[in-house]
Formats: structure tokens, sequence, C-alpha cells
């Protein structure tokens, strides 16, 4: 059909792939700046390099007269709470979370920005919902809970495997007694391997036990082995683990030894 004298040509669609991507990019930028409650893009340096047209109406709750205040300033510094570094130092976005500082409660998204060799370059903030606790409700007190319920369990895990004795506990006021809580106390301020030998009832669990508490890994789980409940055939798979599809019947994605699990904490 003729284009009439006041009507103009459509915009001429690119015909190759990479110009096709950038012009969905694009628009979905576009989109998503004007639909969504506010938007920002943070550089990897964790500056503010821009923020939309909506977001700028959370700015006084902030502190901040305008823009020229807010954008150039660290993340971290303007935003509490904000999860944005994670983003840029793990390069994985938080699709759906919950921010709450002086602004309000939202619910938001983070997405990792890419360069086209696949490096983290920034971050893009998403405020989908202002003030979600009016229609989600429900959402946000299970949310609560659940996170509740895991700090519960976080603080009574450590409770349980927090050290059981201290060297103190270590009663004896012989000489024999005293050079061992000497040594003890020497080796905790140390990375060295301990290995307590005794007969059955001398007190090595206990000595274990008051080391790792003397020890800088103190405030780290104490991660102890009943040797003698493990069968011999099954101690290298213990504390060594298991590769992929080892032996009939063994998990196909493998496991984990001891060894590699308490890497960074105290082993007896």
């Amino acid at each position: 059909m003729p284009l009439s004298r006041n009507q103009t040509p459509p915009p001429a669609i690119p015909q190759d792939v990479e110009a096709l991507l950038r012009l969905a990019a694009q628009s979905m930028f576009d989109v998503l700046a004007r639909s969504t409650e506010g938007m920002m893009v943070v550089d990897r340096e964790h500056r503010i390099v821009w923020i939309s047209e909506g977001y700028k109406r959370f700015l006084p709750a902030l502190g901040f007269a305008d823009e020229t205040e807010f954008v150039g300033r660290r993340v971290e510094d303007v935003v509490p709470n904000t999860q944005m570094l994670q983003v840029l130092e793990t390069g994985k976005p938080v699709l759906v979370d919950l921010l709450t500082n002086k602004a309000g409660t939202f619910l938001v998204s983070r997405l990792p920005l890419r360069s086209e060799a696949g490096e983290v370059i920034g971050a893009l903030g998403l405020v989908l919902l202002d003030h979600p606790e009016t229609t989600m409700q429900p959402l946000i007190t299970k949310f609560a809970r659940l996170q509740q319920e895991l700090e519960d369990t976080r603080r009574q895990l450590a409770a349980q495997r927090r050290p059981k004795y201290t060297i103190t506990s270590f009663i004896g006021a012989s000489p024999a007694a005293l050079e061992v809580k000497r040594q003890a106390r020497r080796v905790a301020q140390t990375d060295s391997t301990v290995l307590l030998l005794g007969e059955t009832g001398t007190g090595k669990e206990l000595l274990a036990h008051a080391i790792h508490a003397a020890s800088r890994r103190a405030h780290k789980p104490l991660v102890s082995v009943n040797i003698a409940a493990v069968p011999e055939t099954l101690l290298e798979a213990e504390f060594f683990g298991v590769a992929p599809g080892a032996y009939t019947g063994s998990d196909r994605k493998g496991r984990d030894g001891k060894f590699k699990l308490v890497a960074a904490i105290t082993r007896t």
C-alpha cells in the first residue's frame, strides 16, 4: 500500500542478528524503566551511574534532594541494606527479594550486567513493588517466619557444635597433667596437626575440645568422628570422599569427604 503524504515510513528493521538483539535489549530496558516503580544501574565499582524517573521519588526518604547528590555515590553508602554488591561479586541474579530501609519496604530484583566477553561490568536494580506489605502480606509473613526459623536453627547448630570443654576442664595438678595442659595451650595457637594418644577414659576427647576452644578457630564448628563406628572399608570414603559413580549404588554426583567439608575448621 502506498504511503499518503502525511504518513511517515516505518523505522528500518535491522537485518543482522546482533543489531536485532541490541534493539531488543534497548526496548526491554525502556519497558522496565517505565513499568517498574524504580530502576538503577551501578558500575563495577559499585557507583550509581543512572536512575529512572520513578526512582527519583525515593530520594527524599533516603536523604537526598535530587539525583545530582545521589548519582555517582557508591550504592552501599546511600541505599541501606542493599545487596547489589553480592550480585557484582558473584555474577548471580537475585530475582525476587525484599528490601527494607528508610524509604520503606520494597519487592526488588537485581541482575548482573555483562560485557560481550561475559565479564560482570555492573548491575541493574529494579523496584518491582513499592510497599508490597499492602498486597503481599501473606508472603511477607511467611518469608519472615522462614527467616526466623533459619536463624533459630543456625543458633541451635552452633550451640551443639560449640566445644564442650576447655583446658580448665582437664582436672589434674600433677607435673604430668600440668605439662599436658601447657602443651595443649601452646599447640592451640598453631595450625599444626595434633595426635592425641591414650587409653580409653584418659581424656582424649576432652583435650581435643579444649584445644579447639583455645584456638583461633574456636568460633567455628568442631567436627568429631568416632573412628570405632566407621567400618575400615569405608574409612577412605568417609575422610576423602567418593567420586561420581565410583561403585555400584554410589551417588552420581559424588560426595565430599570430611577433610574437604571441614578444611577451614578444626577436625578431630
